[in-house]
């Protein structure tokens, strides 16, 4: 559901922002302009921004780890761990 909340904003405010007058727009934008330069939004975004790389480095971790882990269960139940012993050519006696 916010997801969908989310999508519904966002195009509300692209279409509130795409209808405004270009002296409005204007406005806004040196307003944004005005909180993007003050330092205590700049701290936040900086620390949200390394936070997010963090979680992201350590998602990753995990992800890929799981992903070996599983890759090894198929190759098992695929493939025996003792190959030698279930070829026909090791079943042969000369």
């Amino acid at each position: 559901m916010k997801f969908r909340t989310g999508i519904a904003l966002g195009f509300a405010a692209g279409y509130w922002v795409a209808t405004m007058s270009d002296e409005r727009r204007a406005q806004l934008e040196q307003l944004v302009g005005k909180v993007r330069d003050n330092p205590r939004v700049a701290k936040v975004a900086e620390t949200v921004s390394r936070d997010a790389r963090k979680v992201g480095d350590a998602l990753e971790a995990r992800v890929t780890a799981t992903a070996d882990r599983a890759g090894d269960k198929v190759a098992d139940k695929i493939e025996p761990e003792d190959t030698a012993a279930a070829t026909p050519s090791a079943q042969r006696s000369p």
